[in-house]
């Protein structure tokens, strides 16, 4: 069993050896930033799931930050998701913080992102929160104002979403690209969550007051 052990212990060093090699050997090419942020979050989840803790991801990832032209917003959203899938709520709002002061606050992508985040893990107060500050921060994204509008839709908040939506669309009122665009996310959206609700119900429904006819088959319990 020690022999059998130290075998796997020396698979594991020597797999994190060659990750760190494969970042350095990387490090430094501009064109390149978008894979070796891939590859450096692929890595990091490896390591996440052998361990089953992050110490050693974290390291990695922040190697991947420190490099030169990094590609900040993939790596802080697959750090983020690992943070999330171990727990680390906290863990993972830090992160944010911190990727929010690496891109100055201005990226569409990033406050989208942190509006999702905290829709799902802060509560209804954190969210609309965030989505404000986004708003404040990237008037002129409409990817921002569609999620702000969205996300009061999430919340069951029909009339601050359709007065977001209006809000927005006098944003973009000499572009009436992005005005249709605005209107056909949010409705979808809408929709969406529309449908998803009269499913639940349905589905509730029929467990409380439909009784099978019959017993199922072994195959059709497969379904």
């Amino acid at each position: 069993m020690g022999i059998l052990g130290g075998g796997a212990h020396d698979n594991a060093v020597e797999r994190r050896r060659r990750a760190y090699e494969i970042l350095d050997a990387v490090d430094g090419d501009p064109t390149r930033a978008r894979g070796r942020a891939v590859r450096c979050c692929e890595m990091a989840r490896n390591l996440f799931r052998e361990d089953g803790d992050m110490r050693e991801a974290r390291g990695l990832l922040r190697g991947g930050l420190m490099q030169s032209h990094a590609d900040y917003g993939t790596i802080y959203r697959g750090w983020i998701a690992m943070e999330v899938d171990s727990g680390n709520i906290d863990a993972a709002r830090f992160l944010f913080l911190e990727w929010r002061s690496q891109c100055g606050g201005k990226d569409g992508g990033f406050w989208c992102s942190y509006i999702t985040f905290e829709s799902r893990h802060g509560g209804a107060l954190r969210a609309r929160a965030v989505a404000e500050a986004a708003v404040a921060a990237c008037p002129e994204d409409p990817a921002v104002h569609a999620k702000y509008a969205k996300t009061e839709l999430r919340l069951d908040r029909k009339d601050s979403a359709f007065a977001a939506l209006a809000r927005a669309l006098a944003v973009f009122a000499g572009d009436p690209v992005a005005q249709e665009w605005l209107v056909d996310e949010v409705r979808g959206y809408r929709d969406a969550l529309r449908r998803q609700g009269f499913a639940g119900r349905l589905r509730a429904c029929c467990r409380r007051f439909v009784r099978p006819s019959r017993a199922r088959h072994g195959y059709e319990r497969l379904h």
